[in-house]
């Protein structure tokens, strides 16, 4: 067997010493076997890996290696895994169809929708609505505010709880609108506002915007109740 230098790469032959004589780095010389030696030892990790083999086929419950071999058993795996993810899907999709939605989430997703309409009123006419306007300026053109290109909302309704939101001008940028909660008392603790970044809605609206006196027939414009109109 003739051996090369593991740092230079140099001829070495078949007497090697521990230092090359090409590069003078010292190296570890592999031990000398006899044929017969290196025989055995391949006839041992033979056995090994044949017991080895063995013992693994004769545990309960393990596959043979050829079975993954087989395109039957992806197939089926690929079936199993398609029936649990339904399941799992339907099971999700019914949980989320249980969830109950209380009046408190109701009036939020009720203040949002009026935060961004008076959001889009502020960006036509350049102001939100006055005290006296109110939000009924969200869906009736109050024929005094130039640019006005409504209506903003379908309907104006109530709370959740029968009470009409509550509207009050800018004061610091931003108008104040709030439903009075449970105990329908304005000032209170269960008192609910809208997300402020709602009057902010952006400018990607606008390419979607159709003017009022171009959209299609059917949009439901119900006139304001007189308790709301005193409540504005």
């Amino acid at each position: 067997m003739n051996y090369r230098c593991p740092y230079c790469k140099s001829a070495l032959g078949q007497n090697v010493s521990s230092q090359c004589p090409a590069c003078g780095k010292i190296m570890r010389v592999p031990l000398r076997q006899a044929p017969e030696q290196r025989r055995a030892k391949i006839r041992a990790l033979n056995r090994i890996e044949r017991e080895h083999a063995q013992k693994i086929a004769e545990l309960p419950g393990v596959l043979p290696p050829s079975m993954f071999r087989n395109p039957k058993v992806y197939f089926g795996a690929i079936i199993v895994l398609v029936l649990v993810g339904t399941a799992l899907f339907n099971a999700t999709d019914d949980a989320v169809q249980k969830l109950e939605v209380t009046p408190a989430m109701r009036a939020l997703r009720h203040l949002d929708v009026l935060a961004e309409a008076l959001g889009r009123y502020r960006f036509h006419t350049g102001q939100f609505p006055s005290r006296e306007q109110g939000l009924a300026a969200l869906v009736r053109d109050p024929q005094v505010v130039p640019k006005w290109d409504g209506p903003y909302i379908n309907l104006l309704r109530d709370d959740p709880w029968n009470t009409p939101f509550v509207y009050e001008p800018a004061t610091n940028g931003l108008p104040v609108v709030f439903s009075c909660g449970p105990d329908k008392k304005p000032g209170t603790q269960d008192d609910l506002y809208p997300d402020t970044e709602r009057f902010e809605p952006g400018t990607k609206w606008t390419n979607g915007w159709v003017s009022a006196d171009k959209r299609l027939p059917g949009v439901t414009i119900l006139p304001q109740s007189p308790a709301r109109r005193t409540n504005e």
